[in-house]
């Protein structure tokens, strides 16, 4: 076991961390303040506002669980404000799943090929492989989640529970799965834990409990739940046009709630989720197979015959389980982030499926395989590597690392800056990228709310007196440009039409430089007035 433990672990922070800093093509916003919050905590103990070793974490737009946060700080002190940095961490966590699962599923089994197979099939998910390298939450909850149930069938209860009690402070799916998985847990194996145990659970979520309580930790839900849906209430508005009892038998809320959660729940289990297109968002798929490898299909139908007759519960209840968070949102059906604790059960049918296949011991068809699984795999590590950063420059917000860090460069030599809001939030990616000290952050931070005319012909929110966020107050854009200021302005929200500045700049303007997309079309110009 120890060689395929050492080789499946090496396979794994390869196939992750293999031009990771390039691969999504940059840092999206929520990566942004991952690693600014991190970089916060390492200088000055304090987030983004200032609160210290904060047990939940406000950012600009929301708050968020810290416990990512916290994670990345010895990275950002190693290797400072990069995609490095950020995303490091999340190689790492995505590394070491397959080798907790490895370790899972030979204890439940007592099956070498099982739990290698199923290592090796987790190791090569691509739904795995590329949340685990960007700084997505959900990895780190899924270690936590794995770690946990292996201690607590290796009766190690204490530990067990801090490591389930930790998974409230990464992602949100955790509030809802982890108490489920817990019981569970407890109706399977009819293992109690002990009081001890229960005493460090109750501390350590205690803390959850406040920011529950207080709506920090359930603000997030409350914006993307199906009860607040308003296509629930237009739907039910729509029928109850016609007067009628039956109308109101048959169409109200609880009625409406249901289907919508149900139809979630069984359209994560859906060939076109797993197999064919996956998560429709660019972000959370590469839109080129589903989040799985379409080679697997076979595999997971025979793996999930063998988990059934040969009554593996822990696995079957798992999957069964891992939708419901996603299925009580509005675009839950096939949003791969809140899906994610599908991953380890669907991993190990697989893996079980594979190990059916090569209990047959024919070496012709096990080379077979080999050779359809390496070309298969190398097929869309192609496309991932090659052709998907072109292609979803977009969704990783291509253009604000060069535009940010040629801001830096010529700050300097103007007293007064303004960098556009329009086309992202640009304050965050400001702060990242140029460093900026968190304790001048919050010392000259005291307005978010943008407000009109902060300067001629501009509104927004300064940083000091110096930095200027926010939007021009009416187009053109052009006509409101100070002298001897600094600008950063986008070409889609400030400049009419497909006007190119770059050859054709206004009268009294002065290009500086020009931020451009894959297609060498602008994105940004820093501009500023002769």
């Amino acid at each position: 076991m120890a060689f395929w433990l050492s080789g499946i672990l090496a396979l794994s922070l390869f196939v992750r961390g293999f031009s990771v800093t390039s691969v999504p093509p940059e840092l999206f916003g929520d990566e942004v303040d991952v690693g600014y919050q991190a970089y916060s905590l390492f200088k000055t103990g304090r987030d983004l506002y200032a609160q210290a070793f904060p047990t939940y974490i406000h950012s600009l737009s929301e708050w968020r669980a810290p416990l990512l946060m916290y994670a990345t700080v010895p990275t950002v002190a190693a290797f400072g404000t990069s995609e490095l940095g950020v995303r490091l961490p999340q190689v790492i966590f995505g590394s070491l799943a397959p080798i907790i699962l490895m370790l899972l599923v030979y204890h439940t089994t007592r099956s070498r090929p099982a739990a290698i197979l199923a290592s090796l099939s987790l190791s090569l998910l691509p739904w795995h492989i590329h949340y685990s390298r960007v700084a997505f939450e959900v990895v780190i909850l899924l270690n936590l989640l794995l770690l946990g149930t292996l201690l607590y069938l290796r009766r190690r209860f204490s530990l067990s529970l801090l490591f389930f009690a930790l998974t409230f402070y990464t992602y949100s799916t955790a509030v809802i799965f982890t108490p489920l998985w817990l019981l569970a847990l407890l109706l399977l194996t009819r293992k109690k834990p002990n009081l001890l145990a229960l005493l460090l659970f109750t501390i350590t979520i205690t803390p959850f409990i406040f920011n529950l309580i207080s709506g920090r930790a359930q603000a997030r839900f409350g914006l993307v739940s199906i009860f607040t849906s308003q296509e629930v209430i237009d739907k039910i508005t729509n029928f109850r046009q016609y007067p009628s009892v039956w109308e109101t038998v048959f169409h109200n809320k609880p009625e409406s709630y249901f289907s919508l959660f149900f139809s979630n729940y069984l359209r994560a289990f859906s060939p076109e989720f797993l197999f064919v297109r996956g998560d429709p968002a660019v972000r959370h798929n590469m839109q080129y197979i589903g989040q799985l490898l379409p080679l697997t299909a076979p595999f997971l139908i025979l793996g999930l015959y063998h988990l059934v007759i040969g009554r593996r519960w822990l696995w079957l209840v798992w999957l069964g389980l891992a939708p419901l968070p996603s299925a009580l949102t509005i675009d839950g059906a096939f949003h791969a982030t809140r899906l994610f604790l599908m991953i380890p059960p669907l991993a190990v049918a697989v893996g079980i499926g594979i190990s059916q296949v090569v209990n047959l011991k024919s070496p012709i068809l096990n080379i077979l395989l080999l050779l359809l699984f390496t070309l298969h795999f190398s097929q869309v590590a192609h496309y991932y590597l090659v052709h998907y950063p072109t292609v979803s420059w977009r969704w990783w917000h291509v253009g604000y690392k060069s535009a940010m860090r040629e801001i830096n460069r010529l700050a300097p030599d103007y007293p007064r800056v303004f960098i556009n809001s329009t086309y992202e939030p640009s304050l965050i990616r400001f702060l990242f990228y140029s460093a900026y000290p968190p304790a001048d952050f919050h010392r000259q931070f005291s307005l978010d709310q943008p407000l009109t005319e902060i300067q001629p012909g501009y509104s927004g929110f300064p940083l000091g007196e110096k930095y200027f966020f926010g939007t021009f107050t009416a187009p053109p854009a052009q006509d409101y440009l100070l002298p001897d200021s600094l600008y950063l302005i986008s070409q889609r929200d400030d400049v009419p039409g497909d006007w190119d500045w770059r050859t054709d700049p206004p009268q009294n303007i002065q290009v500086l430089n020009t931020v451009t997309n894959p297609d060498h079309l602008p994105i940004f110009y820093l501009v500023t007035r002769r």
